[in-house]
C-alpha cells in the first residue's frame, strides 16, 4: 500500500479550508497499527476499534502537534514540511500515521491531510519512536508537494 491522499483534501485545500503558514492552522499526528483510512476518508477518527496506538496498548504515546510548519513555492513545485515528531521512552508498534488539521474551518475540525503508510510496522521498546520526514533538497522531496 502508498501514502493517501484523500479526496477531500484537495477539494478542501482549493476552498481555503487548510492555512499551512506556520501560525496558521494546528496540524496534528496520529499513528496507527493497521489503517481504518482510504481515499474517501474526511475526518481523523479517534475511539477504540480504529487502530491508533493508544487503542492498542503501548506506552508514551499521544497524538503530536506538528511543529516547524514551512511552506516552500517554487515556479513548479509547492510543498509543507514539518519537524520531526519524536516519542521519548516509548514501547509500541506502528504501521500508519494520518496528518489531521484540528481547526475549525467552515463548520468543520479534524480534516485528514494525508495518512502515511510505513511500509510495514514498525517498533520501540523503551526507545525512542521518530517520525522521520524526508530531507528537503527540493521542494518535491517534501512529505506533502503539488506540481
Amino acid at each position: 500500500m502508498a501514502n493517501i491522499i484523500p479526496f477531500s483534501f484537495r477539494g478542501a485545500l482549493f476552498s481555503g479550508n487548510h492555512d499551512f503558514a506556520n501560525g496558521g492552522n494546528v496540524f496534528k499526528l496520529s499513528l496507527y497499527v493497521t489503517n481504518p483510512y482510504n481515499t474517501g476518508s474526511t475526518v481523523y477518527l479517534a475511539g477504540t476499534g480504529n487502530g491508533e496506538v493508544a487503542t492498542t496498548g503501548g506506552t508514551n504515546y499521544s497524538v503530536k502537534t506538528l511543529a516547524n510548519q514551512a511552506v516552500v513555492s517554487t515556479t513548479a513545485v509547492a510543498s509543507i514540511d514539518f519537524g520531526d515528531p519524536t516519542y521519548a521512552n516509548a514501547t509500541f508498534t506502528a504501521s500508519f500515521a494520518a496528518i489531521y488539521n484540528t481547526s475549525t474551518v467552515d463548520g468543520l475540525a479534524n480534516r485528514l491531510v494525508v495518512v502515511l503508510d510505513f511500509g510495514g510496522a514498525k517498533t520501540a521498546t523503551n526507545g525512542t519512536f521518530t517520525i522521520a520526514f524526508p530531507t528537503i533538497n527540493t521542494a518535491a522531496d517534501a512529505i506533502i508537494s503539488m506540481s
